[in-house]
């Protein structure tokens, strides 16, 4: 393998038929080009990303500048399947969280023991635990749901923190992964993450055909896909 920097990025040349560009967890910006593919082809390839990259890195850093902030107090605002809910901090018992829905505005109740009330670490891993648990679940309905529309099947879908995807697919093991935080948004856009992740079975990159499938099944996924507001995130 070869590596050369082009216009302030790393270039590596490897084996592969298509220019590959993805963004590692480390916000480091991954680019492999064939071998033997003229510069000028590849310059002209940055460019024509540079925005999308430079959108990316920054909606990445917006997200963690928004975590960071959190200190799981009352009256903060979280977000579950797509509404927002002020947080309720009291003390109790046991450690737990709970929903209240039939008021308004919707409250997310976190209990917790006295001796952790101050504590924003032991407070952040409760709530990040009941997230899991409920994309967990609900994750798996819905996967259960489209690989029955699509007559399809998978060998393993994972649930994990994400820094830069909402899911991918390994189409050749037929692993599926989902982004933890997708609990956060309504059941519409999870649904097509898990249509998207699935259409790579059968189509591995996003050409034409990969779109005209999804279209079959979801006729407005573009929808989704502007809510999500991260159609470069698979």
């Amino acid at each position: 393998m070869n590596k050369e920097r082009i216009l302030g990025y790393e270039i590596h040349r490897k084996k592969v038929k298509n220019i590959n560009l993805r963004i590692k967890p480390n916000l480091e910006v991954y680019i492999s080009v064939p071998m033997n593919l003229h510069r000028d082809y590849i310059e002209n390839f940055i460019r024509s990303k540079e925005e999308w990259i430079k959108s990316v890195l920054k909606k990445v850093e917006n997200v963690k500048e928004k975590q960071k902030d959190f200190e799981y107090k009352t009256g903060e605002i979280h977000k579950f399947l797509g509404k927002e809910y002020n947080l309720i901090v009291k003390t109790g018992n046991f450690n737990a969280v709970s929903l209240k829905n039939n008021i308004r505005p919707n409250e997310i109740i976190l209990t917790v023991n006295e001796n952790i009330f101050e504590n924003i670490d032991e407070k952040k891993k409760i709530m990040e635990k009941w997230y899991f648990e409920n994309a967990k679940k609900l994750f798996l309905q819905f996967m259960e749901k489209w690989l029955e529309i699509l007559d399809e099947n998978v060998e393993k879908v994972a649930i994990k923190p994400m820094k830069t995807r909402w899911g991918s697919c390994n189409y050749v093991k037929r692993y599926i992964n989902l982004n933890t935080e997708l609990i956060k948004r309504t059941p519409f856009e999870i649904e097509y993450v898990i249509l998207h992740e699935l259409t790579h079975l059968k189509y591995p990159n996003h050409g034409r055909g990969f779109y005209n499938y999804i279209e079959r099944y979801m006729p407005n996924y573009k929808v989704a896909e502007k809510m999500l507001n991260a159609k470069h995130y698979y």
